[in-house]
C-alpha cells in the first residue's frame, strides 16, 4: 500500500511540475510498441522474402550449371570417342605395319635378284 501511495505521490508531482500525463504516456508507448511490432513483423516478412528470392536464384543458378556441364560432359564424351577412334586405327596400323613391311621387304629382295641375279 506504501508503495502505491508513493508512486501516486510521483505521478502528481509530475502532473503539476511538468504537465505529465500518465495515462497519455502510457497510451503513447502502447502506440510507440505496436509500431515497433509492425516494424519487427514487415522486416522478418522482409528478410522471408528475400531467403526465398535467394533460393530461387540458387535454385535456378545451379539448374544452368548442371545444364552447362551435361553440355561439357556430352563434348567431352564425343572427343574421347573421337580419340577411341584414332586409337583403333593407330593399333590396327601397327599390328599391319610389320606384315607389311615384310612383304614390302621380300619385293624389294625379288626385286634385287631379279635385277642383279643374272
Amino acid at each position: 500500500m506504501m508503495s502505491l501511495n508513493i508512486a501516486d505521490a510521483l505521478r502528481q508531482k509530475l502532473q503539476e511540475e511538468h504537465d505529465f500525463n500518465a495515462e497519455q504516456a502510457n497510451g503513447t508507448l502502447l502506440v510507440v510498441d505496436e509500431m515497433v511490432d509492425n516494424g519487427i513483423d514487415r522486416v522478418l516478412d522482409r528478410i522471408s522474402d528475400l531467403e526465398s528470392k535467394m533460393q530461387d536464384s540458387i535454385a535456378s543458378v545451379r539448374s544452368d550449371m548442371d545444364t552447362r556441364f551435361d553440355v561439357i560432359d556430352e563434348r567431352f564424351t564425343l572427343v574421347d570417342k573421337r580419340f577411341d577412334a584414332i586409337d583403333n586405327q593407330l593399333k590396327t596400323m601397327e599390328a599391319w605395319v610389320p606384315t607389311k613391311s615384310a612383304f614390302f621387304t621380300l619385293a624389294v629382295l625379288a626385286a634385287a635378284f631379279a635385277i642383279f641375279g643374272q
